[in-house]
């Protein structure tokens, strides 16, 4: 089953606890043939704190989710019954993808809370230069995933601050399908239910992100950074999960996938461009009151408010290739209105104008 608009409750077995990153020996044990995937760095973080059986295969992928990777990995592994993906999104993306097309279990275990990556069925695609291409759906949910709050103090702040970013948006855009949705109100329960997790998180996120970041700094697990953690892993997943079409991506994430095209912008982390994003969405829905309730917010986190703040130079050329993917048939931003290129540019205008007017 791995059509998009299936409910999804999330991965078939879940923990979160200090010290969880060392028990990986006793999640595998109904397996034989296991093997590691992961990235460079990840694991570096990983082997400093979790610990995994001697005698598992290691694959370390570096660089996107992209389907001929994929399918070189699947030709060397195809004898094993368990993937397990320890890393960041892209990472377990990748892992996801290798264990759809292997037609075997996955495990998951994230080392930077950035995205829901580990808990959500589906895998974000892109080519070889690390453009967008399309969402995947997966056959199957996690068999485990792994979350390790102690693990997860190895994170960069950036890193986390980009997963904070990318989580926030999900209130912003599930809310914005759900009220230009014709007769909204017959709507499921499971929707609201996912809409009502979206609003959650990001109470969550709003109280809870600078002593979420304090923590990190001071290398201490607290009570607001296991709660952000949560929030950006596990529970986000759950506002996809449950509202299906409803519950994902829509502005926000349609001006990031057009930032994938800008070359200045591959730096940026995928968190930080869905930041920028929320705002000229809201700006395109006329929602300028919301845009100044969140300006504290990002000043304290210090998330883009501009372009010049993703260290694009070339604005115009830059606002003319985000607004032309943007408003292509296949992208999100459909779901909330039909919005011209025009449209598109002149809310980027307003971003950069009201941040000019605004900042401190």
């Amino acid at each position: 089953m791995s059509e998009p608009n299936i409910v999804r409750s999330g991965p078939n077995h879940y923990i979160c606890e200090i010290g969880a990153a060392k028990k990986i020996d006793e999640y595998i044990a109904s397996f034989s043939r296991p093997v590691v995937f992961t990235g460079f760095k990840s694991f570096d973080a990983f082997n400093q704190y979790g610990a995994l059986p001697e005698h598992i295969p290691v694959i370390q992928h570096k660089g996107y989710c992209y389907d001929e990777d994929i399918h070189t990995y699947a030709k060397e592994l195809y004898n094993v019954d368990l993937v397990i993906g320890i890393g960041g999104g892209i990472v377990l993306d990748s892992a996801k993808s290798l264990a759809d097309y292997l037609d075997v279990e996955v495990i998951l275990v994230p080392t930077i809370p950035g995205t829901c990556a580990a808990t959500t069925p589906l895998s974000v695609m892109y080519d070889g230069d690390g453009q967008y291409v399309r969402v995947d759906y997966h056959k199957r949910a996690s068999f485990l995933t792994v979350v390790d709050p102690k693990l997860l103090l190895s994170s960069p702040v950036n890193y986390v601050k980009s997963g904070i970013g990318d989580t926030l948006a999900k209130w912003y855009e599930a809310d914005a399908i759900i009220r230009n949705t014709k007769n909204a109100h017959e709507l499921s329960a499971m929707v609201y239910s996912g809409l009502n997790q979206a609003k959650y998180i990001r109470d969550i996120l709003m109280a809870d992100s600078e002593a979420a970041i304090k923590s990190l700094q001071e290398q201490k697990v607290t009570p607001a950074f296991t709660r952000v953690v949560e929030s950006i892993i596990m529970i986000a997943g759950t506002v996809g999960g449950f509202a299906v079409q409803y519950g994902r991506v829509s502005g926000a994430h349609a001006v990031h996938n057009g930032l994938s095209f800008v070359e200045e912008a591959h730096h940026v982390l995928h968190g930080q461009k869905v930041t920028y994003g929320i705002l000229v969405q809201l700006m395109l829905e006329n929602q300028l009151e919301v845009v100044k309730e969140l300006i504290p917010f990002y000043e304290a986190l210090g998330f883009p408010r501009t372009l010049s703040d993703l260290g694009i130079k070339e604005k115009e050329e830059a606002k003319k290739l985000v607004a032309t993917h943007a408003i292509k048939e296949e992208e999100a931003l459909r779901f909330i209105g039909d919005f011209t290129k025009e449209e598109v540019i002149n809310a980027m205008d307003q971003v950069e104008d009201f941040t000019l007017r605004t900042r401190l």
